[in-house]
């Protein structure tokens, strides 16, 4: 206990350049979340991110005993109630051929300490950039292109050079020898079943008066499933068939040199790690995504009570944008906030 690092907002806080960046890109997620459902070709407003979902089911967590203190003390139940979804990382869902192989893991866990608690996990959680301006004027250009192709493709021709330019500042800066290696490591598995990933948080989050990163991994070796099937056939297939069980696992901060908060091109390493629990995907629980008020479930990280909440400057760029995408969604979609 004595050697985990305690947070500090120091670690949240973004530039006045950054701010104006952030901004921008805030405005042309509202423009695509309008168009989305004509861009993705669906009768409802998408996400701005992992627009795909292949399912969302109910589940559980029972939660380990042997955990320290602190993190019994929030996770106070033996046992919780949660929803589960699946999808892919594309902001344009795609109809045709197979997808690329970014999936998310979203967790929405109820009632841990009278609040719901959101995790969203990905299977390559190493991020581009650590640059927040670099991030959002390269995620403002591609919302910007989709948008503008959508209504004008001629037009959209304009905004090509901008994309090009800020394409080009992105991949400068996102040589790191832990992200080459991620990438070499990634490749062979492509091809492998969505539940048989490892799934992790990008950043941290806070833990009490700590630090952690967040993953869950499959209890058993599932890359054998569904090799020649859709990732959807394959997820909703598995389910039906079987319970799925998986370990949450929290890996926490001791110092900033091998458990950086905001360098996201780099793994942790020598982090002391618990296993918070055992989640349980039961057989048969998936929900119906058709039924928009399943499709319109948020994950949204930024509403989990305070002593959960995400940290780092990616991370706090990210709060935004969470925000005014869930708000014009749900205005779109005629829907409150849940």
């Amino acid at each position: 206990m004595n050697t985990l690092l305690k947070y500090k907002p120091e670690f949240d806080q973004i530039s006045a350049a950054e701010t104006a960046d952030l901004n921008k890109a805030v405005q042309s997620v509202e423009k695509f979340i309008e168009s989305s459902s004509k861009i993705s070709k669906v009768d409802y407003a998408t996400r701005d991110a992992h627009a795909k979902t292949y399912a969302t089911a109910k589940g559980f967590l029972k939660r380990s005993d042997d955990l320290p203190q602190f993190l019994t003390e929030i996770f106070d139940q033996k046992e919780y109630e949660l929803f589960a979804r699946f999808s892919n990382g594309n902001l344009v869902i795609n109809k045709k051929g197979r997808d690329a192989p970014l999936y998310g893991f979203s967790l929405k866990i109820k009632n841990v300490n009278g609040q719901d608690a959101n995790f969203p996990l990905v299977n390559f959680p190493l991020f581009p950039t650590n640059s927040p301006s670099v991030f959002l004027n390269f995620f403002r250009s591609v919302n910007t292109f989709l948008v503008t192709k959508r209504d004008n493709f001629l037009v959209s021709m304009l905004d090509v050079p901008s994309l090009i330019k800020n394409s080009v500042a992105l991949f400068g800066s996102m040589f790191s020898v832990d992200l080459v290696k991620e990438i070499l490591k990634f490749i062979p598995k492509r091809n492998d079943f969505f539940f048989s990933f490892p799934f992790e948080g990008i950043g941290c989050f806070r833990i009490g008066d700590y630090i952690m990163k967040i993953g869950l991994k499959p209890v058993r070796n599932l890359s054998g499933i569904g090799k020649n099937e859709k990732q959807r056939d394959a997820i909703n297939e598995c389910i039906s068939l079987q319970d799925l069980n998986f370990l949450l696992t929290v890996q926490l901060c001791e110092n900033l040199a091998d458990q950086p908060v905001n360098d996201l091109m780099k793994k942790w390493k020598n982090a002391p790690e618990h296993i918070l629990g055992t989640i349980v995907i039961p057989q048969e629980s998936v929900l119906d995504s058709a039924n928009l008020e399943i499709e319109n479930l948020n994950f949204n990280p930024f509403e989990n009570a305070e002593n959960l909440q995400p940290v780092g400057k990616i991370q706090q760029i990210r709060k935004k944008i969470y925000e005014a995408s869930i708000a014009t969604r749900n205005r779109i979609n005629g829907k409150g906030k849940s």
